[in-house]
């Protein structure tokens, strides 16, 4: 997978206190110079939670023995993960300032029908020999290997007979002098009995880390970082203020019940401000998370404005399908449709909405800005002033201010947001799963769509409905991988005539957008390619309010789909604007 640079990596460590520093500078207890870690590109390091630190140390005795996990993560010590690229999910782990291991979940081992979890250890000199998964090589293949060559079956000399082909494997020499990490290139069996050929591809050979003994949490690790995080918190305030004086409009937060929108309203309140609580119930929220919003606009006795998709994903996927990273209709129907009426019914001149969003999170984010307008939703500036923070700002700023986080992130989510979302890792979603009981309901959808479209079990399992035109590594996994394309539903739809159109009592009351209906000849002046998409908003209409945000002469409303009230409408045109069910055809 390819590097992604979205931004400084700012990790560093204080080695005297033992606590992650969350940028250049001196440690705020003891004044030591932190150290930089290196990681893997982006670099948006976060805190590892109890579940995170389980789930890891189970994988790993699960490979080389129960209790070797704590040879590696001993206890009441900060522990940071750092996700990479990969097919699927993959953290750096960070312990005593040094990357000890990848924890990722593995597609191809998931597809054998195997567990597929794996630790990728980085070892280090002194390292005990574990209770398996172990190879031992004869003293003559010790420096060859060293020196960066692969372990060779003609030089092992032991191994454990229950590695498979494909498991992660620890190497010592003859005298238990740990030599590297690798991957099994056969089973333990055919090592011991082959003499020729590769047994282990060596990943990481062992270097001179040293663990160290001095214990931390994270109370500690915000006291050390206390200085750079306020330098952070005063930065944030003065763009705060600064925003606010610029637009003179009310302020809201747009609080998603996540980390990111809880660390922006916690700078409003440091700011002085009381801003409005923005929340949009797609219809896929999990339940904590609309309890979270609840419990902190009550906590901080701020006005909660929460808006309920009309037409909610549940209605909306029988119609559109499921959607996918390429195919993204829900964000638009079901989340800025909403929010667009929301901003029309209760801020007259607009707002200036306050976003948790970081530039670490992707390349469009970054791209974005701190500050921008978003098409979809009309009257609402936006800004973030945390968009140069990585994910260990936000959770250090939050420790410190002891915040009401959403509970899903002590589960082992690293993000929290619409828990059906094609943005997902399987990881996530095989978690989720058992986490989540109404998680089988999302699966039903997904079932009768795969049987619509004659896809596998696999289709559904795999994760293949997150694309409608899965990547090539995705598709490289699978050999049986079936690609869901673009049903045929409107195809016929082009080749009408004009007369067809204005004669759909739907589509003559929209054609009032551009036209007086009744006064004018709407044959004459009007594009066929117009008037299909005019038609096809007519048509397939799921109510989610884009339109009606844009319209400033309140002649949109809704029954039984869009209508125009002809006497209110201007014929301006700006409804017909950028519409779901036209940019997203039915993908059923």
């Amino acid at each position: 997978m390819s590097i992604v640079r979205l931004g400084k990596i700012h990790l560093h460590w204080c080695r005297k206190c033992n606590v992650p520093i969350v940028e250049k500078g001196v440690c705020g207890s003891c004044g030591e110079e932190a150290r930089k870690v290196e990681v893997t590109p982006p670099g948006d390091v976060r805190p590892a939670f109890e579940k995170d630190i389980e789930h890891i140390k189970e994988t790993i005795d699960g490979q080389w023995g129960v209790g070797y996990s704590e040879e590696i993560i001993s206890k009441d010590k900060t522990v940071v993960l750092n996700s990479t690229p990969y097919l699927d999910k993959m953290d750096e782990v960070i312990v005593d300032g040094e990357v000890l291991g990848t924890f990722r979940y593995n597609p191809n081992k998931r597809a054998e029908g195997k567990d597929p979890y794996e630790f990728l250890l980085r070892p280090w000199e002194g390292l005990p020999s574990p209770k398996k998964g172990f190879v031992v090589i004869d003293k003559g293949a010790v420096e060859p290997i060293l020196s960066g060559g692969s372990v060779l079956n003609p030089g092992i000399i032991d191994a454990d007979p229950d590695i498979r082909k494909g498991d992660e494997v620890i190497v010592f020499g003859p005298d238990e002098e740990i030599i590297c990490s690798g991957s099994a290139m056969i089973s333990g069996k055919e090592m011991i009995n082959s003499s020729s050929g590769i047994g282990v591809k060596n990943r990481w050979r062992r270097s001179d880390h040293t663990p160290k003994e001095k214990e931390a949490d994270w109370t500690d690790a915000v006291k050390a970082n206390k200085p750079l995080i306020e330098k952070r918190v005063e930065k944030a305030i003065s763009f705060i203020e600064e925003q606010l004086q610029k637009h003179e409009k009310p302020a809201a937060v747009a609080y998603s019940g996540g980390k990111d929108s809880l660390a922006t309203l916690h700078l409003l309140l440091e700011a002085g401000k009381k801003p409005d609580l923005i929340f949009v119930d797609t219809g896929i929220e999990l339940p904590e998370t609309v309890e979270n919003v609840e419990h902190v606009a009550e906590k901080y006795d701020l006005r909660l404005l929460m808006k309920k998709a009309k037409s909610g994903y549940w209605d909306n996927v029988e119609y559109f399908g499921p959607s996918a990273r390429d195919y993204r209709w829900c964000c638009k129907t079901c989340k800025l449709g909403p929010t667009a009426l929301l901003i029309k019914e209760h801020y007259e001149k607009g707002v200036l909405s306050f976003i948790g969003q970081r530039k670490y999170e992707s390349s469009q984010r970054k791209s974005q800005g701190s500050t921008w307008n978003n098409p979809w939703v009309p009257g609402q500036d936006a800004a973030s002033p945390i968009q140069d923070w990585t994910a260990l700002h936000v959770w250090l700023y939050l420790f410190k201010k002891d915040a009401d986080w959403n509970p899903w992130y002590e589960k082992g989510f690293e993000r929290i947001g619409c828990w059906v979302c094609p943005a997902s890792d399987i990881a996530a979603l095989d978690r989720l799963k058992k986490e989540y009981d109404d998680f089988e309901k999302f699966e039903k959808v997904l079932e009768r769509y795969a049987d619509k479209k004659g896809l596998s079990q696999k289709w559904i399992e795999l994760g293949l409905w997150r694309w409608l035109d899965p990547p090539k590594h995705i598709e490289e996994i699978y050999e049986d991988v079936e690609k869901a394309e673009k049903a045929s539903k409107e195809d016929s739809i082009e080749s009408r005539s004009i007369e067809d159109f204005i004669q759909h009592e739907r589509t003559r009351n929209l054609l009032n957008a551009l036209y007086d209906v009744e006064g004018e000849c709407v044959e004459e002046e009007s594009e066929n390619e117009e008037l299909i998409r005019i038609h096809k908003k007519a048509l397939h209409c799921v109510e989610c309010g884009v339109c009606v945000g844009r319209c400033e002469k309140e002649a949109i409303y809704f029954e039984n789909g869009i209508k125009i009230d002809p006497e209110r409408c201007i014929h301006c045109g700006r409804c017909l604007g950028e519409c779901p069910v036209v940019r997203y055809d039915s993908r059923t």
